[in-house]
């Protein structure tokens, strides 16, 4: 791994839903932008909120508040979307507000007795001035059933227009 791309490896993305804190690693972030209008994608899974037109690309939104079980929020002017990439597909994540880069540092590391909530989705938690930050792994968002449903109805909807 070239000296940067290590560089890149040790930085997150923090968002935030409702008050808490979150992290995604920075070589999986594309693009983040205000938040636009979602369409619905029939027959799509549940974890779907539905699809957004980017420069001619439909690209599903993950809705990350009911993969974490956190309540539904309507959209509003500062909400934002980040633009990331999974192993298999580009997909945006609706987030309340982004809050910037943070350096990951060893020392930083959270060291739980308890076991955490969605752990088979994160990469880890850091402890930090203002916090927990948790850091998941968008490659876990979609279970391979999710990932099936999705392609077939991103088919459909392709199809219909």
């Amino acid at each position: 791994m070239s000296e940067q791309n290590q560089a890149l490896s040790n930085q997150i993305l923090v968002f935030t839903l409702d008050d808490f804190s979150y992290g995604i690693p920075i070589f999986s972030v594309v693009k983040v932008f205000h938040a636009v209008e979602i369409r619905p994608l029939p027959k799509a899974p549940l974890v779907i909120t539905g699809v957004i037109n980017v420069k001619g690309q439909i690209i599903p939104v993950v809705n990350i508040r009911k993969i974490l079980g956190l309540k539904k929020s309507k959209i509003e002017l500062y909400n934002r979307l980040i633009l990331v990439t999974t192993g298999k597909r580009i997909v945006a994540l609706l987030v309340d507000t982004v809050n910037g880069l943070v350096k990951l540092d060893m020392n930083q590391q959270a060291d739980s007795k308890q076991p955490m909530p969605y752990a088979e989705l994160m990469n880890g938690v850091i402890k930090v001035d203002q916090g927990l930050i948790f850091i998941y792994n968008i490659d876990k968002f979609l279970c391979t059933d999710d990932e099936y449903k999705l392609e077939q109805a991103l088919k459909l909807e392709t199809h219909e227009q």
